[in-house]
């Protein structure tokens, strides 16, 4: 009984999640029956969920660090927008290099424009000592503001059938971005649990000023989480440029709200140092097994921006009491320790 309270009180964020898809999922049974849950439809959530997942892996790994990246869906804008026009031809000849050799440029500068929008956050953060939420939302602008005069805001579309298939193939009934986004999923959960840059981001995550202490380098550590945060923002475009066959300033704008709140809702403190990944997969779940009940309920796009405002305040709330009540725990701990040394 004493272990599973000590559970409950270190991982009661992975517990409210639990109850929260289950609930999610009794809900969907009730309301759809078996119509929701077989092949073809969990299919097609996973195509869709995909893309979301990996931005929300790139938020979490900022949040872990205490930060946040506001320019993550602006970043996967601009890189769909840049390899999509070397999909079209707008700089050479596809024909004359063929095929595969335009793809294969097309998805490295995808995540090389990636990681370059990700070091530029990162540089402004360490370097300037600049908030993250004011760093990123500034970056966010430029981003945008470069794809709207890259395109004028015109999408760009057309791309090779080869490339299509990743977005809309699949292994069985398994989708080729879903096999994706579980291989990033697991490079980053062995990253944060087994090498010494995932120790460091939690370190920093829990006291920014004693990691200096501990010879840790703050500054490199920001530009590295931020270069990977732009790295899955260049993933996450490649799929959705993939699955959609266009490409456009200003879309998944809607995405920007839902991976903080899938962040959120996974476990992972705002203020950084705790959470785990695994959290923020199921909660990527829930969410997607949400957003296609608001779709068959006929939800408006405003309903639905109103819901998921309320969710993230109602998740905020109690993630705020929950740290509040595992403080006064401790704190109770170190007193009653405190009184049995006098004695």
């Amino acid at each position: 009984m004493k272990k599973v309270k000590e559970y409950l009180n270190r991982d009661i964020s992975m517990v409210i999640l639990f109850v929260f898809f289950l609930a999610i999922c009794l809900i969907m049974l009730v309301s759809f029956g078996t119509s929701m849950f077989n092949g073809q439809t969990l299919s097609s959530m996973a195509f869709q969920l995909s893309e979301v997942a990996v931005l929300a892996f790139g938020m979490a790994l900022c949040m872990l660090l205490g930060g946040i990246d506001l320019s993550i869906v602006a970043t996967a804008n601009l890189s769909s927008l840049l390899a999509a026009m070397i999909l079209t031809g707008k700089f050479f000849d596809v024909e004359k290099a063929g095929q595969a050799v335009t793809i294969l440029l097309a998805v490295a500068v995808a995540l090389a424009v990636g990681v370059l929008c990700g070091l530029l956050n990162g540089f402004i953060i360490s370097r300037f000592s600049v908030s993250p939420i004011v760093a990123t939302l500034s970056t966010m602008t430029l981003y945008s503001g470069l794809a709207m005069g890259l395109t004028g805001g015109n999408s760009i579309g057309g791309y090779p059938s080869a490339f299509l298939k990743f977005g809309s193939g699949s292994l069985g009934h398994v989708p080729f971005v879903f096999i994706a986004a579980v291989a990033v999923f697991i490079v980053l959960i062995l990253a944060l649990d087994r090498t010494k840059l995932g120790h460091e981001i939690h370190y920093i995550g829990e006291n920014h000023t004693a990691s200096r202490f501990t010879g840790i380098d703050n500054e490199a550590v920001i530009m590295k989480v931020y270069a990977i945060s732009g790295l899955m923002a260049g993933i996450a475009s490649l799929m959705i440029m993939a699955r959609s066959n266009s490409a456009r300033c200003g879309y998944g704008d809607t995405y920007q709200l839902q991976v903080i709140m899938i962040s959120v809702l996974g476990g992972i403190s705002p203020s950084g140092g705790k959470g785990r990944l695994y959290g923020v997969f199921i909660a990527t779940f829930c969410m997607q097994l949400m957003q296609t009940a608001f779709t068959l309920w006929q939800f408006s796009p405003y309903s639905k921006k109103l819901i998921w405002g309320m969710m993230l305040l109602v998740i905020m709330l109690i993630n705020m009491i929950q740290a509040r009540i595992s403080k006064n725990a401790k704190i109770r701990e170190m007193n009653a320790k405190r009184l049995q040394n006098t004695k």
